[in-house]
């Protein structure tokens, strides 16, 4: 059987493409490193790395065994949780999975409320730029984020939590800031400025609501975090559009103007196993959601909290069928 802390060098080196930086990130020496990966290409029969000059290129077989090992490491270190938890007396971990959307806005003060409310659970937080599709494949207990999947499933319970618009973000001083709204087209000649990868469902939209009105976004500036969006947003040179959400507690110099109709338009939910669905902890995060959500719905222009939106109408047909007939 192959050693497991092995393959997790191997892994380590494969995604980090150096012996020194998988060195450091696992708290070895290079050269226990080097030593682990000898001691793998004996036991595979496998070159593993092939030297460069001073440093190394990993082979095609190396990343083909390092993506195999993956699930099954993924696995052991799960039960290896399990074995912690069971040793220190807590009564279990839960895996959540968070869209880069609410990491700042929602998950901070979810987490602070979960452990005080449930000290003895392990909560494990996992930050992913993903669906929840893509949490759910990563082995998460619960996920936050933008489904793109059916509501439907048979593994996973699954809580719609809002709807929401898109806004324009714009400088202080740009000629729409004074605007209450402003139509997609309007930013057509505008330079574009998006974290969202291009090629990425979430652009996606955003661009299929463009080609409707009549235009290709022209994105001049594509990094990966939202504060450097807000940078080239505040310099008046860029614009970027972004979910309502999002666009909280915004820089002073930027101003979030909402996108009227046609725009595009997004939902949010909760996905939660169906092993955990009893837990108590795993219905305290789905109630904290909604009540943050909510509290959003509350706040926002153009954002609905659907459990509400669902409650009004079920009321609504209450209040307008006809009393029942006295016997």
């Amino acid at each position: 059987m192959l050693d497991p802390v092995k393959l997790r060098v191997l892994r380590s080196v494969v995604e980090t493409g150096s012996i020194r930086a998988s060195a450091e990130a696992l708290g070895y020496t290079p050269s226990a490193v080097s030593q682990h990966l000898t001691s793998l290409r004996r036991e595979t029969g496998l070159e593993l790395v092939e030297r460069s000059g001073r440093g190394i290129v990993v082979t095609a077989h190396a990343r083909i065994l390092a993506a195999e090992a993956g699930p099954a490491l993924d696995a052991l270190g799960v039960l290896e949780r399990t074995v912690k938890d069971l040793r220190s007396g807590r009564t279990g971990t839960l895996r959540l999975g968070y869209a880069t959307s609410i990491a700042a806005t929602w998950i901070p003060e979810l987490a602070r409320d979960v452990r005080r409310a449930y000290p003895d659970l392990g909560l494990e937080l996992s930050l992913r730029d993903c669906s929840c599709e893509d949490l759910a494949e990563a082995g998460m207990d619960i996920v936050v984020g933008e489904g793109t999947g059916p509501v439907e499933s048979v593994d996973w319970e699954i809580h719609e939590i809002l709807e929401e618009g898109y806004v324009a973000l714009v400088s202080a001083d740009h000629p729409l800031a004074a605007r209450p709204t402003v139509q997609l087209k309007e930013l057509a000649e505008e330079s574009w400025v998006t974290d969202d990868p291009i090629d990425s469902f979430w652009f996606d939209r955003i661009g299929a609501a463009c080609r409707a009105a009549g235009f290709s976004p022209c994105v001049d500036v594509n990094p990966n975090d939202f504060a450097t969006v807000l940078g080239f947003v505040a310099t008046g040179d860029h614009v970027s559009v972004q979910p309502s959400v999002i666009a909280q507690n915004l820089r002073p110099d930027i101003v979030a103007i909402p996108l009227t109709p046609p725009a595009p338009r997004r939902r949010l939910r909760v996905q939660m196993r169906r092993t955990v669905a009893r837990n108590p902890a795993a219905q305290y995060i789905v109630q904290r959601i909604h009540a943050v959500a909510a509290k959003r719905a509350a706040e926002i222009p153009g954002v609905t909290h659907l459990v509400e939106k669902e409650t009004r109408t079920r009321a609504q047909v209450r209040s307008t069928s006809p009393e029942p007939a006295q016997i």
